[in-house]
């Protein structure tokens, strides 16, 4: 049995995260494999659109979730063929409502786990600073993450893009930040994705930024 643990009223934004939550809690109940249990930021705004959600108001509330461990990024390494013949390689990046967002809409279950400490945890195995339980940032690039979620909020509220061009370069920031998770990142999805992101913003009020970002990730894909 569903029960709401939410409170819409007590922040403006609480309604739509609560509605991105349970419409991926929804998805998670009709799969049929867990593959199909996650749906891509496009599907997700589509199903968000009728209610009267703006597509940046999704990705931003999205990025929230994502950040706090309600929801889950999937990440599918996929190749395809450029007209020119070439094979590049890209990321599927799509969304699932996590174990901790189940245990928020269900009922009580006597799977549910309490987290094993209330501490931040901070490791460092290759080069990798492990906070927590989920995030993870290379700590030869650790200014790039910033840089990149500084990047996303300013497309979000950018005047000058169109809102699909603000999903495309937020679904290419999501890429590199999860290259950046890794110990080894692989440079040639980086390059492509950071190519992408040049390619598409290109208003003044980027320049800085851009410009920042692209200094740092050179030192990774040189």
């Amino acid at each position: 049995m569903k029960q709401s643990t939410s409170n819409p009223n007590s922040n403006p934004n609480d309604r739509i995260r609560d509605t991105i939550l349970r419409r991926l809690y929804e998805v998670h109940e009709k799969a049929k494999s867990p593959k199909s249990a996650a749906i891509g930021i496009r599907d997700l705004c589509s199903a968000l659109k009728p209610l009267g959600y703006k597509q940046q108001e999704v990705a931003s509330n999205l990025d929230y979730l994502l950040q706090k461990g309600w929801v889950r990024d999937v990440v599918e390494n996929r190749t395809f063929t450029t007209p020119r013949g070439t094979t590049q390689q890209a990321e599927k990046i799509t969304y699932k409502i996590s174990d901790v967002g189940i245990d928020r809409l269900e009922a009580a279950s006597t799977y549910q786990r309490p987290a094993i400490t209330p501490h931040i945890n901070v490791t460092n195995i290759q080069g990798v600073t492990v906070v927590g339980n989920d995030n993870v940032v290379n700590t030869n690039l650790t200014e790039v993450p910033r840089l990149l979620n500084e990047m996303r909020n300013v497309v979000l509220e950018s005047s000058s893009m169109s809102d699909t061009t603000k999903l495309e370069v937020v679904a290419d920031i999501d890429t590199l930040q999860s290259q950046l998770q890794k110990p080894s990142p692989n440079k040639s999805i980086v390059k492509t994705a950071w190519s992408a992101i040049e390619k598409s913003v290109t208003a003044a009020e980027f320049v800085d930024l851009l410009g920042k970002v692209g200094a740092l990730l050179s030192l990774l894909i040189s």
